[in-house]
């Protein structure tokens, strides 16, 4: 395999694979609720989603890899926003054409956070890993979504209740098409979680979660083990993850291998809803 650069061409794979994600989420949107509004937009090279509520999972992205940004672009995301009481959230990668910071700088927009985007060149072994001998991991089955969901949320809650919205984005990622959903147990009871969705060469880790009690037994890194053996054997090129800077959760993909390619800025439309509408063709 050839070597891997973190340049504007792997960007262009990874971003391309954050927009037909962020497209699979309307799609069980729509399976959980046929009646849902949850719909998609594809625009500048990248999609804007809605599925519902008010939460960041309403957010474009992928944007800028298609050729240069025009303000035209970013009135229609803006609109497709407004239109459904919301302000604009763009996620912005480094290495896109600059006309999209440019575009949104010029609009006001507000950093409202980081995220890293992690790579695993997969013809590369994982390191070595140990796990607690009372863990046990399984591919969750159909019957199985609705504990992996609650799982999800009461991980990424803890050590707080999950709130409704929290268990709906877990819903939502337990019924998105072609997911592979995994369960940690530690004496029947399920304590951890993970996700892995595969889209031609590459491999998507996310999801992932472990109730505070049972942290530190090596449960997430045998998970992210065991997606990155089933990435490799679909023939997956690369496996990939995202994770808040300095995070746990960093260090734990990078204990296997993983580095950080590029790290994204979470933007977002400053302005109330109320006050946009006479501005999106200025």
């Amino acid at each position: 395999m050839r070597p891997l650069f973190a340049d504007a061409e792997l960007a262009s794979r990874l971003e391309g694979f954050a927009a037909r994600e962020n497209e699979r989420l309307v799609a069980a949107a729509r399976t959980i609720d046929p009646d849902s509004s949850a719909t998609s937009m594809r625009i500048a090279g990248g999609s804007a989603v809605f599925v519902g509520g008010d939460g960041a999972m309403n957010h474009a992205a992928g944007l800028g890899f298609s050729g240069p940004v025009r303000p035209s672009d970013i009135d229609d995301i803006e609109a497709f926003y407004s239109s459904r009481g919301l302000a604009a959230r763009v996620s912005v990668c480094p290495l896109a054409d600059p006309s999209v910071w440019l575009e949104l700088s010029r609009r006001g927009y507000q950093l409202t956070g980081f995220e890293n985007v992690l790579v695993l060149v997969l013809a590369e072994e994982t390191a070595p890993g140990a796990c607690d001998d009372h863990v046990t991991i399984r591919e969750a089955g159909p019957d199985m979504l609705p504990s992996w969901a609650e799982s999800v949320a009461a991980g990424f809650a803890a050590p707080a209740e999950p709130t409704e919205q929290e268990r709906a984005v877990a819903t939502l990622a337990a019924h998105e098409p072609g997911a592979l959903l995994y369960l940690a147990y530690v004496d029947g009871k399920p304590v951890g979680t993970g996700e892995l969705t595969i889209d031609g060469e590459i491999g998507w880790l996310s999801a992932d979660t472990t109730l505070p009690p049972f942290r530190g037994r090596g449960i997430q890194s045998a998970m992210q083990r065991r997606r990155i053996a089933r990435a490799r054997a679909a023939g997956c090129e690369l496996a990939v993850t995202e994770s808040s800077p300095g995070s746990a959760s960093q260090r734990n993909m990078e204990r296997l291998g993983f580095r950080v390619v590029y790290t994204r800025v979470n933007m977002t439309q400053w302005e109330p809803v109320k006050h946009r509408a006479h501005r999106l063709r200025d």
